[in-house]
């Protein structure tokens, strides 16, 4: 593990266990676009979500990481005990998107690739020149089924400039 990564990781855990669950999502995510098999990044984000079908979505990506992570198993068995089956099923045509976003509306985010303050206006990030309206800045970032609609399904398409109008803010 590089040192960036463990840094990353470090910090994000810190964070959770802090009670500073957005600064950790934000943390933790990095982590993952650096390593998207990092198995406590993972582990860690799962704690860090509010939404109990996110948390399933990190856990799951834990056990696709390591099949044996225990303590992945024992939060999904808790997961299912509390709020039953998470899983959405299907396919694109399942997915009802948001409304279109009022591109009027001024929001605060952080860049997905370095992680400065922006604002959503913004086309580009002012220090590492990075898109701003791109998938990985977007709270949909992993629902593949908005990118298959809008025809976003290669990485290049993610990480660049898209005019999605379900397009949100990560925080």
């Amino acid at each position: 593990m590089n040192e960036q990564i463990a840094r990353l990781l470090y910090e994000g855990a810190l964070a959770v266990q802090s009670g500073d669950r957005a600064e950790g999502q934000r943390l933790l995510l990095q982590v993952i676009e650096l390593d998207e098999q990092n198995e406590l990044a993972w582990l860690w984000l799962s704690g860090a979500m509010d939404d109990p079908a996110d948390q399933q979505v990190a856990l799951e990506n834990v056990l696709a990481v390591n099949p044996n992570n225990q303590a992945a198993k024992e939060g999904l068995a808790w997961l299912q005990a509390h709020y039953g089956n998470l899983s959405v099923g299907g396919g694109a045509n399942d997915w009802v998107p948001p409304e279109p976003r009022n591109e009027d509306d001024v929001e605060q985010l952080a860049c997905w690739q370095c992680g400065a303050s922006l604002y959503s206006v913004a086309q580009f990030c002012w220090q590492c020149h990075a898109a701003v309206h791109c998938c990985n800045n977007c709270f949909f970032r992993h629902e593949p089924r908005c990118k298959e609609l809008q025809g976003l399904t290669s990485q290049m398409s993610q990480v660049s400039q898209n005019h999605c109008p379900w397009w949100r803010v990560t925080n």
